[in-house]
């Protein structure tokens, strides 16, 4: 605990931000060349072929990363169900497989919270879970009934598991983001060169916005950023209190939560020289401080 002073909680920033960047940057690119126009080309039959293309493949893409994130919320929380009810049943096969599970279950957790966008990393704490399954005690009829249980869901949450790594770890198709990318410019330029009176000014400072807008906020999704994020380290929270263990956070959510003064958490720092991650033990609000 003393090998630090001052934990920086860094910038919680979405991609989205820059949108306000880039609002002031198009105010800034159509004063300066407010007199600059095109008189040869048919402005509103292209904006509208390229803005019905651009709308087409950008509801694609927000549908596709919509129903993505479903999914996601949808396997956290039956991972959550399934740790929860693992944990729970362990508790009446014997003193020794509980304490090994209870264990398990938290480095598990810890490891699927820091890697978040990686989550093969948990597979060896799964793996763990069967070998331990040796040390159940069934000297009777009902704990032979618990064991067939978490048998039962040891094998649901594998499958669960298995969707996770495939949903944090999928992308979206490369080709529909440059389509959508190569569309919303050429929809910027043509409004840039549609310009004229007032109206189209600020006709191309708000759509050529919102289109940049656009842009950030679907890879603000893909790049997991949003929400599903917050319900696993809700999830992860719930975990940590019943088992009874600190809750742990690597620094870099750490603006993404809000700590509680006298409580104790595990914080995961990166040491870049030795390359791995230190969890040190601190308690909020009393000997160090986190900014």
């Amino acid at each position: 605990m003393g090998e630090f002073e001052n934990l920086k909680k860094g910038w919680n920033i979405y991609h989205y931000y820059f949108t306000i960047v880039i609002f002031f940057i198009f105010v800034l690119l159509n004063y300066f060349s407010r007199n600059f126009t095109v008189e040869s080309l048919n402005m509103a039959l292209m904006i509208s072929a390229v803005t019905f293309l651009f709308g087409f493949i950008t509801n694609i893409n927000f549908s596709m990363l919509l129903k993505k994130v479903h999914s996601l919320r949808d396997a956290l929380a039956q991972e959550t169900a399934s740790l929860v009810s693992v944990y729970l049943l362990s508790k009446h096969l014997g003193k020794e497989f509980h304490e090994k599970i209870a264990k398990l279950v938290d480095g598990y957790t810890i490891y699927t919270l820091r890697d978040y966008k990686k989550y093969e990393s948990g597979r060896e704490f799964v793996y763990g879970m069967y070998d331990d399954l040796s040390l159940m005690e069934m000297d009777s009829e009902y704990k032979r009934s618990i064991a067939s249980r978490l048998l039962s869901e040891l094998t649901s949450f594998e499958k669960v598991r298995e969707e996770l790594e495939y949903l944090t770890s999928n992308r979206m198709e490369i080709s529909l983001k440059l389509v959508n990318y190569l569309l919303g410019t050429i929809l910027i330029i043509l409004l840039f060169l549609n310009r004229g009176d007032m109206f189209t000014n600020a006709l191309f400072v708000i759509l050529s916005t919102t289109i940049i807008f656009l842009f950030l906020i679907v890879e603000d999704y893909d790049e997991l950023k949003i929400e599903d994020y917050a319900t696993n380290i809700s999830n992860s929270e719930q975990i940590f209190d019943l088992i009874g263990k600190e809750r742990y956070y690597p620094q870099e959510i750490l603006s993404k939560i809000k700590l509680e003064k006298g409580r104790k958490y595990r914080i995961g720092i990166f040491d870049s020289k030795s390359g791995k991650e230190k969890i040190f033990e601190l308690e909020y609000g009393k000997n160090k401080k986190i900014k």
